[in-house]
């Protein structure tokens, strides 16, 4: 079996709006990996190419679970089908911002059910913060990292601000998990 059989495999179906942000990042990649992207983007000589516009187009709906269908029966291209997804499921709206920071700002590890999933709630917010348009600097991701550990944590931040350490994401990540490791 040829790798760009196993496609859809390798990244999970949209479902909705709750993963639309890694679908959206994930689907170009197999796209471009089969050299079909150009017909999203409406690159001429790919949009000359039926075959290639009918792939492509056959992708992403394959990419999309069954109850998506509905909102692209009626598209013809792979552009038209991306476009259709993009507005019915790109929420970069006030309210959606404001959610997002909130859930950024207010999460805390004592309400998370382990260290990795407050890692991954932390992150994966400021990756959708990122996708709508709303930039949040790495270091401000480290910062809230920080920000949202309980009491007994407090030494270990002292330690690294006595550190001169850079305070980014990846960073504070790692030690996070390299303490739960140690306990």
């Amino acid at each position: 079996m040829s790798s760009s059989n196993q496609g859809p495999q390798l990244i999970e179906k949209l479902k909705g709006r709750e993963n639309y942000q890694d679908w959206r990042f994930a689907l170009p990649t197999w796209l471009e990996y089969d050299d079909l992207w150009g017909c999203v983007i409406g690159t001429q000589q790919y949009v000359d190419d039926p075959r290639k516009v009918t792939k492509a187009k056959t992708r992403i709906i394959l990419s999309l679970e069954p109850v998506n269908y509905v909102h692209v029966e009626e598209c013809t291209t792979a552009k038209e089908v991306w476009e259709k997804l993009q507005a019915v499921f790109e929420d970069s709206g006030l309210t959606r911002k404001v959610n997002l920071l909130r859930t950024l700002v207010t999460t805390q590890l004592d309400k998370c059910k382990s260290v990795e999933e407050y890692v991954n709630i932390i992150i994966k917010t400021a990756h959708k913060l990122n996708g709508i348009g709303l930039r949040v600097p790495d270091d401000c991701i480290g910062t809230l990292l920080l920000a949202g550990l309980p009491e007994e944590y407090r030494p270990m931040i002292m330690g690294l601000e006595n550190s001169g350490t850079a305070i980014m994401a990846d960073f504070i990540k790692t030690k996070l998990l390299q303490e739960v490791k140690k306990t």
